[in-house]
């Protein structure tokens, strides 16, 4: 039986004292393909941190190999299950807004950081249920972390293309993240390489969310930069608040998008055709890129449309804290932007009628007539 997280908020167990500095929390989803790389990779390396009074490691697993849900405190080279529920359905978002509710319970800390693992495709979903045939969507985060109330200094997607701007806009609307770290592309399944980007706050927990952001990003390059088969993965940190902060120059921009659409269209496809792509699509194109492609082209003449353009491109990569792509990936820039088109665009079209960036800036309504 699959028992909804929202029922288990009854909290149990031991609180840590509120004296701590940071909590790092692990949404585990693992009912499903990925359970092993958990226990190959992920635990291992989150082992590999050393152990700190100020600094504690807590996950919270839902397995497809068994029932129920554990969860599970790290310190140094030992793990320890401390506490078991019912089995839940970790891609229903209820499930989340329990996570966030039961870390904020147990272990209150000055910071709190949160990674959810799991499978992820940008905005259509985070976290993949295969007991429950479930994803959680952007507006059920959404709703997950307002009704939970906490707030998430860096919140982490150790899962495919979330580095998008309509998962990061999604987040703005809360109020409650700070920091999105998130790649544009594929993560291997190896996933984060948890020790090289999280030592230096595991060892001087004085370090900042945006500090421990970027060293995210670097512990990331750190790991598979030396990877020859790693071409093609990329990971940024995003300042939520500045997405937030820039809403406008978004509107503005999308608003000259389509009052252009007649005139630039066949720009339009050119630029989509020559800015970076996550890797084998031609649809989560990166937002920087596709602005500062059509600020290349010569034909592109009026001065409001690259006005507009330009101020999206500076407001894109004003809130990018740190970046990295692969030898392939070296031209992302931080955020996708979905640029349905053809079968994509007839298959996904009335799903993204419910992504929060898609309906407040119009950005549907470019797509559908574009398409």
């Amino acid at each position: 039986m699959i028992m909804p997280g929202v029922c288990l908020a009854n909290h149990t167990g031991q609180k840590w004292a509120a004296t701590e500095s940071w909590t790092y929390a692990v949404y585990v989803s693992g009912d499903n393909s990925l359970e092993r790389f958990w226990d190959d990779s992920s635990l291992p390396l989150l082992l590999n941190l050393p152990a700190n009074d100020m600094f504690h490691i807590v996950a919270i697993m839902d397995r497809l190999s068994t029932d129920g849900t554990e969860v599970i405190e790290i310190s140094g080279s030992t793990w320890e299950v401390v506490a078991n529920y019912p089995e839940m359905d970790f891609g229903d978002g209820a499930t989340f807004e329990w996570f966030l509710e039961e870390v904020s319970y147990r272990y209150p800390s000055d910071k709190l950081a949160v990674t959810a693992w799991d499978h992820g495709y940008a905005w259509r979903y985070i976290s993949d249920d295969t007991t429950s045939g479930s994803r959680i969507s952007m507006p059920e985060l959404q709703m997950a972390i307002e009704n939970a109330g906490v707030y998430i200094d860096v919140l982490a997607f150790d899962a495919c293309n979330m580095a998008a701007i309509e998962v990061a806009y999604q987040l703005s609307l809360t109020g409650l993240v700070g920091i999105m770290v998130g790649s544009e592309e594929s993560v291997p399944t190896t996933g984060f390489p948890y020790d090289l980007m999280l030592m230096s706050t595991a060892l001087d927990t004085t370090r900042t969310p945006s500090q421990m952001a970027v060293d995210m990003v670097e512990g990331f390059e750190a790991y598979y930069a030396p990877q020859t088969w790693a071409t093609t993965v990329a990971l940024s940190a995003v300042n939520i608040s500045a997405i937030s902060e820039s809403s406008s120059v978004f509107y503005e921009w999308v608003d000259a998008m389509r009052s252009y659409l007649p005139v630039y269209e066949t720009n339009y496809k050119q630029a989509l055709n020559d800015a970076y792509c996550a890797w084998a699509t031609h649809y989560h194109v990166d937002m920087a890129d596709l602005g500062d492609a059509l600020l290349a082209d010569s034909l592109v003449t009026d001065t409001d449309f690259r006005s507009a353009t330009s101020e999206m491109v500076s407001a894109i990569d004003g809130s990018i804290l740190d970046a990295w792509g692969g030898k392939y990936a070296e031209d992302s820039r931080g955020l996708t932007l979905w640029w349905g088109w053809g079968g994509d665009w007839n298959y996904y079209a009335d799903a993204y009628t419910e992504v929060a960036f898609a309906t407040d800036t119009g950005w549907w309504s470019f797509l559908d007539e574009y398409n």
